[in-house]
């Protein structure tokens, strides 16, 4: 079983210790030899429109809009076209390959790109997906990552009431900046689903290793690890996750599911001859 001493960039992440988009990169790279050539290409443009765009020119909310446009529209990002989550259009290289991604991606390449030209975007944990926070002259403006939409407050609002059905009540406090490690433990979560869904369960093993080197001994990520590991054929392992599960967390609806699958993987099965 793979160790999580192998992601050693991930274990002190309430520390901060490292830019998250540095992490991001390591991220990909254990799936991808090729990474380091599309983040390269990623820091070149952005080079290539310092040097002939109106972006250095401009300041403050006028340059934020012209990033967008040139994000979008010059770059050619775009949201990711298939409605099943992928694991090339969450993976922040293959985003830039294929110049399209979640929109969760899309804003941590977004807030990458805007550091470069000296814009500070904070990351915004919300229903649906994120959204990015500009602060400029005692007003905020949000970026909308699937298009690079500006939003206003009243349009924030009106998009958490859609994306919680008025389940939940809106608050400006929803609107402060994710912790690294929440936008961490988000991001892997969304590749580890991607990665389930694209049935590489070998690589679903390995982003729940990830998990579990920001979270240790989480029950949840031990039952998901449990599932991959049945995917994979390893019964005789994925009864102990299954069992830490139960046991940590009786009341769940799957624990009991889980039990009784547990009950069936050790009854002893009668041999008719």
């Amino acid at each position: 079983m793979q160790s999580t001493m192998q992601f050693s960039y991930l274990e002190h992440v309430d520390h901060e210790l490292l830019p998250t988009i540095e992490i991001l990169w390591e991220v990909s790279r254990v799936f991808h030899a090729d990474s380091d050539h599309y983040v390269s290409s990623f820091y070149q443009q952005l080079g290539g429109l310092k040097e002939h765009s109106e972006l250095s020119e401009l300041e403050g909310v006028e340059r934020l809009r012209e990033l967008c446009r040139v994000f979008y529209w010059q770059l050619g990002f775009s949201k990711a076209p298939e409605q099943l989550l992928t694991n090339k259009r969450v993976l922040v290289d293959r985003a830039i390959r294929l110049r399209t991604g979640e929109p969760f991606t899309l804003a941590l390449l977004l807030q990458e790109a805007a550091s470069y030209f000296s814009l500070e975007l904070e990351l915004i944990d919300f229903p649906d997906y994120p959204l990015l926070r500009f602060d400029h002259d005692q007003h905020s403006y949000f970026v909308d990552p699937s298009s690079g939409d500006l939003l206003l407050g009243e349009q924030v609002q009106e998009r958490f009431e859609d994306a919680t059905e008025g389940s939940e009540d809106f608050s400006w406090d929803k609107l402060e900046a994710a912790e690294q490690k929440h936008i961490l433990v988000r991001y892997l979560s969304e590749l580890k689903h991607a990665f389930i869904s694209d049935r590489r369960f070998a690589d679903a093993l390995t982003t729940v290793h990830m998990l579990l080197a920001i979270l240790p001994d989480d029950p949840y990520e031990i039952r998901d690890r449990g599932y991959i590991l049945e995917e994979l054929d390893c019964n005789h392992v994925a009864v102990d996750d299954y069992q830490y599960f139960v046991e940590q967390c009786p009341d769940d609806p799957s624990a009991q599911l889980l039990r009784l699958q547990l009950e069936n993987w050790t009854t002893p099965q009668t041999v008719l001859h």
